[in-house]
């Protein structure tokens, strides 16, 4: 009787743990994950409907978009000279692009496009940012509060601008993607508002294992922020890693670590 009741004892103290890991010291702070699994930036892809876009990213004081991309070897032949393209965007409001094939790096130039409002006439502000990586997982962050626009790559701020005019506010939905480039991107993350640095940052470690590695979800990953209990999927657990080949050896192993 007395070992049955340290039993439930243990039981009760795991799962009180967990509630005060869960709900106290990390609290959930409304993140929403539109992008679950790995896709390509190959074709444009919507993540979030024009209303709600409007309403959780646009018509608020504030807000937050993050995730997680790998640009791979950019179109050589799209147009002459540096042609930017959206790697993520809100159409008509704002857009994150790419130089896929910039003329002088290997990486690949960047910028933040937006469209502002004056006097009644849209007008476009950029922010010019740094190369993105190619060949690597980039997570990247962009943060709004009013006029002012934080990027962040993994864990550093690399901009930081306050625009003349207010952002458009239309309907629109969240995409990501484009037809002339080739690589990545999963766990898109939004906020309808503007989250902290510790708060980004406890997101981003969130979905990497140890090595960096960004992880899809499977429904055993119990990974609370900074501590990653799964970094990969266990032995004999019915969870697939991300650098598992297909069953079939005629399909095209198309992961990222291939």
């Amino acid at each position: 009787m007395t070992f049955i009741a340290l039993v439930i004892f243990g039981i009760i103290l795991i799962l009180l743990t967990i509630y005060i890991i869960v709900y106290k010291i990390y609290p959930n702070v409304g993140n929403n994950d539109l992008l679950r699994s790995i896709t390509a930036l190959s074709q444009r892809t919507d993540l979030l409907y024009s209303d709600e876009t409007k309403k959780q990213l646009l018509a608020s004081s504030g807000s937050s978009i993050m995730g997680y991309f790998n640009i791979q070897s950019g179109d050589r032949t799209i147009k002459v000279g540096d042609s930017f393209v959206p790697m993520l965007q809100i159409e008509n409001n704002w857009y994150l692009e790419v130089s896929p094939a910039p003329k002088h790096t290997a990486d690949s130039a960047a910028r933040l496009r937006i469209h502002s409002i004056n006097a009644g006439k849209m007008e476009y502000e950029h922010i010019e940012l740094p190369s993105i990586p190619k060949q690597k997982w980039m997570f990247i962050a962009i943060l709004r509060d009013g006029r002012r626009f934080d990027v962040i790559y993994n864990n550093r701020i690399v901009a930081s601008h306050t625009l003349k005019n207010y952002p458009s506010v239309i309907s629109s939905p969240l995409s990501v993607g484009h037809s002339s480039l080739n690589g990545s991107v999963v766990h898109i993350i939004i906020n309808s508002n503007r989250l902290s640095l510790q708060d980004v940052e406890r997101e981003r470690i969130s979905h990497i294992d140890t090595n960096d590695n960004v992880l899809e979800n499977n429904i055993f990953s119990f990974n609370f922020p900074g501590i990653n209990i799964f970094a990969e999927c266990p032995p004999g657990l019915p969870c697939d890693p991300i650098t598992k080949p297909p069953s079939n050896n005629l399909l095209q192993w198309s992961t990222q670590y291939a």
